[in-house]
């Protein structure tokens, strides 16, 4: 067994972009606010309604990140990580959840008949810079969350950049208004917002649950056999075969374990230095964590590999 311990400095970039995302979430929901104070339009609500969900969303992100440094111990062997997908999975819920109270809002506006949206310039104007400071900040954190393999901080740049599509309708439906003077554009525009709301939460939210079950991801999966083929079918190949190829991860920590077949007459010393040079190879490859190979005897009699070891005999 090989492992590779975490990088503080990692730890740290997280943490600290975990802040500056709470930041962001306050300044928009800010912005937002006062667009929907001054216009009274149903569309700003929602999106002001999501930047709720932002903050929340954040400071979530925040305390999953510190909770997931915390050491293994005796009732959590493997360490605290999961409750980033934990963090993921509330995320989504609140998303969906916030689609819901701005359909059911929009329902009370059709139902009393569609508001006057007042002061559409100045609106627009803060909306549109809300837009700006999520999508800059969505995408920092997407870049910052693959890079620390954090599941909280991707869950919450995806978050962002959703809320930057959503901000987008919202200006395009107040134009209108602008342009034509309907108001129950603004009302429609707000029921598409809350649809999205729940479509993207939804997706976020099974994301979460897919890794709290311990669903493999596919591109570790393409870099773990990538290393095990060159050492079955390279020039000089150190392993008969391979089977039980298994994997998981929490946050950015990566636990690995696969069986490799070498010849029977290989001596425990020999098939132990394979094993760990195989282990550190598949680490270097999926990042942090740790990588257990089992050893077990190759019973395929017309195996290269086996004749080749019987001929050196």
């Amino acid at each position: 067994m090989v492992s590779r311990a975490p990088d503080p400095s990692i730890s740290r970039r997280a943490r600290a972009a975990a802040r500056w995302a709470i930041v962001v979430g306050v300044v928009g929901f800010g912005l937002k606010l006062a667009g929907w104070l001054a216009t009274g339009s149903d569309a700003v609500f929602s999106d002001a309604l999501e930047s709720i969900v932002n903050i929340v969303a954040s400071i979530g992100a925040m305390l999953a990140l510190v909770y997931a440094e915390r050491p293994p111990d005796e009732e959590h062997p493997y360490g605290h990580g999961p409750i980033e997908f934990v963090s993921a999975l509330f995320e989504g819920v609140l998303v969906a959840v916030a689609g819901l109270v701005v359909l059911t809002h929009c329902a009370e506006s059709l139902y009393r008949g569609a508001p006057s949206v007042d002061k559409l310039d100045l609106g627009l104007l803060l909306v549109a810079l809300s837009a700006l400071l999520n999508g800059v900040a969505g995408i920092a954190l997407l870049r910052v969350g693959r890079a620390t393999g954090s599941a909280a901080l991707v869950g919450d740049g995806r978050h962002l950049l959703s809320d930057l599509w959503t901000t987008a309708a919202v200006i395009a439906g107040l134009v209108a208004v602008r342009v034509t003077g309907e108001a129950w554009i603004d009302t429609a525009v707000a029921i598409g917002v809350g649809v999205l709301l729940i479509v993207v939460g939804t997706r976020v939210a099974f994301g979460g649950l897919s890794s709290i079950l311990g669903a493999q991801d596919a591109e570790d999966h393409r870099r773990i056999l990538t290393v095990l083929d060159a050492h079955r079918n390279g020039t000089e190949p150190r392993i008969c075969s391979y089977a039980s190829v298994r994997h998981r991860h929490q946050g950015r920590l990566h636990f690995v374990d696969m069986h490799l077949r070498v010849p029977r007459a290989m001596t425990v010393a020999d098939s132990h230095e394979i094993a760990s040079a195989i282990e550190r190879e598949v680490l270097a490859a999926v990042g942090e964590g740790t990588a257990t190979a089992h050893m077990e005897p190759c019973g395929d009699p017309s195996c290269a590999r086996c004749g080749a070891a019987r001929g050196h005999v």
